[in-house]
């Protein structure tokens, strides 16, 4: 029988796995290789072995195609990851092979089963997202407690170690491969969030990138080189830009050595031209941080102190940049654990939370999704809570999220077709879910459906053109086909912290209705999830 519960920062680059120890303590648990954290890359050695972590990171320069990467800025975006031995792997099928090495290392190191978890994701992601994640989590063969986004997690680990008073903290969490902005309000019974923003196709990775472009002009510049770099050189490149980058966080200039096309040559790169050739990445970055600030401002709430997550946050410019933008200098809170210790301690709060209030994991009515068929997998008396956890009032001290995105029905507002926001971006979420009920009216005389179209956006306005986003979902709601136009038809959009919306229609007059969960085109069917768990239980992981 299990006798913890975990929580796991999936990261782009890096990954990392935590729990709460017997005393009360997150702490992180190692790797294999007896690293903090595991880089999130696969290589696929052979039809049932995988290699992941370090030595898939180093077998990338040699077995270019065999090796995925930066397989996170996939997830719920596309269903091709890689092709090997001409199979086509899902983003979903790889990030499981990077969750089930982070489980079986810790799983030996602590000799104690790794079932039950909370998954991290960036802020800004959406529906498809967060369930592709969770679905990676699933073909792992572990119970996903709850996905939850990675700076409250950050904030919810700052909130259990700092004593303080009630103040609102700002995490500016710089990933590799993404960018979260959130701004939450933690006193000694709650941590709530403000609003959050952030762009998730931003983070270490685009500095890299940005470094490579220079060394490899710098190259044809010394060695009058006009090629094109081969997939081998690329690789190559990509690592000595990523050791670069984490160098000049700590020296003023480093030397990089280069070869391609039986070419070397030796380039000089100072942390003077590295800020330069970067400065409008991190300006992306201020740009998002100044638009939570200025949400955040306009619910009355004034930032009192910025805090870093993230391991892109150890690049100097950041802090600099920081502190001369808003005059407060920025708190590191270890930068590669704290998401996952973060996301260990709510596993606890979770955890906790369903097994009081239900048999097994049903709807606990705290607006979670979970596995309505999964077992306990661990006794309550045996969970050790952080202490920090429990606020004046004697009990666990509650998350109080946000929505991350605006959901809007398609309908009619002066004969043109428009999108009505029922929910709003960085709306609060008390009891962790969000229901919102309107009215709307039929279009026509004798009607036999009404076709309930669903969007998921940023846009924070009340009404928007349909053609600037496409639909999350449709729902058909069937009518007496005898109404006249203008029948009462009542809408209700229900959405939980997962981000996964229940849409509900119901036909005032005869009281017909529908209930559809929404989720994108692109999400992976039940089916497929389970088949792709039994097939990842065929491989083994190295």
């Amino acid at each position: 029988m299990a006798k913890y519960v975990f929580g796991i920062d999936l990261g782009t680059t890096y990954s990392c796995i935590a729990y709460v120890d017997e005393t009360g303590r997150a702490t992180v648990i190692n790797n294999s290789e007896g690293t903090n954290t595991t880089p999130s890359v696969v290589n696929f050695a052979s039809q049932n072995q995988v290699v992941v972590g370090q030595v898939a990171k180093e077998n990338a320069v040699i077995d270019p195609q065999n090796t995925s990467s930066l397989v996170k800025t996939l997830l719920g975006k596309s269903d091709f990851a890689i092709s090997y031995n001409g199979d086509n792997k899902s983003p979903e099928e790889v990030s499981a092979y990077i969750l089930r090495k982070l489980t079986e290392d810790a799983a030996k190191l602590i000799d104690a089963e790794v079932k039950d978890v909370v998954i991290t994701c960036p802020a800004y992601f959406g529906t498809a997202e967060r369930t592709a994640t969770k679905n990676a989590g699933t073909i792992a063969g572990l119970n996903v407690l709850e996905v939850i986004s990675e700076p409250t997690a950050a904030a919810l680990y700052y909130g259990c170690i700092k004593e303080h008073d009630e103040k609102t903290i700002l995490v500016y969490d710089l990933g590799g491969g993404t960018f979260d902005v959130t701004i939450m309000r933690i006193n000694a019974d709650s941590i709530e969030v403000v609003c959050s923003d952030g762009n998730h196709e931003l983070g270490g990775k685009d500095w890299d990138e940005a470094i490579m472009r220079y060394l490899a002009s710098e190259f044809a510049s010394e060695n009058g080189f006009n090629g094109e770099f081969d997939e081998y050189a690329q690789q190559n490149l990509r690592l000595k830009a990523e050791k670069a980058k984490q160098q000049l966080s700590s020296r003023e200039e480093i030397p990089v050595m280069l070869d391609a096309a039986g070419l070397v040559a030796r380039i000089n790169l100072s942390r003077t031209v590295f800020e330069e050739i970067t400065a409008s990445l991190l300006n992306q970055t201020i740009e998002k941080t100044d638009a939570a600030i200025a949400i955040a401002e306009a619910k009355g709430f004034k930032v009192d102190e910025i805090i870093l997550v993230g391991g892109s946050t150890r690049m100097p410019q950041v802090t600099e940049a920081l502190m001369e933008k808003y005059g407060l200098e920025p708190k590191v809170l270890e930068p590669d654990e704290a998401v996952a210790k973060g996301a260990a301690i709510h596993a606890v709060n979770v955890y906790i939370h369903k097994q009081k209030n239900i048999s097994g994991f049903g709807d606990s009515g705290d607006g979670a999704s979970h596995d309505e068929n999964a077992t306990a997998g661990v006794e309550l008396e045996e969970l050790a809570v952080v202490p920090e956890l429990i606020g004046i009032s004697g009990k666990v001290k509650p998350i109080i999220v946000a929505t991350t995105k605006s959901f809007a029905l398609k309908v009619l507002k002066e004969s043109e077709e428009q999108c009505f926001n029922m929910i709003i971006k960085n709306e609060k979420m008390d009891n962790g879910a969000i229901h919102i009920t309107r009215q709307f009216g039929t279009a026509e005389d004798n009607q036999d459906t009404a076709e309930l179209v669903v969007y998921e956006s940023d846009y924070m306005e009340e009404y928007y053109d349909v053609e600037l986003v496409e639909p999350l979902g449709t729902a058909s709601l069937e009518l007496p086909g005898s109404l006249p136009a203008g029948a009462p038809i009542e809408v209700t959009f229900t959405l939980n912290t997962e981000g996964i919306l229940v849409v509900t229609g119901v036909d005032m007059t005869s009281g017909k209705d529908v209930k559809v969960t929404m989720q994108s085109t692109g999400i992976m069917a039940q089916e497929k999830v389970e088949e792709l768990k039994e097939k990842s239980r065929q491989v083994a992981v190295m």
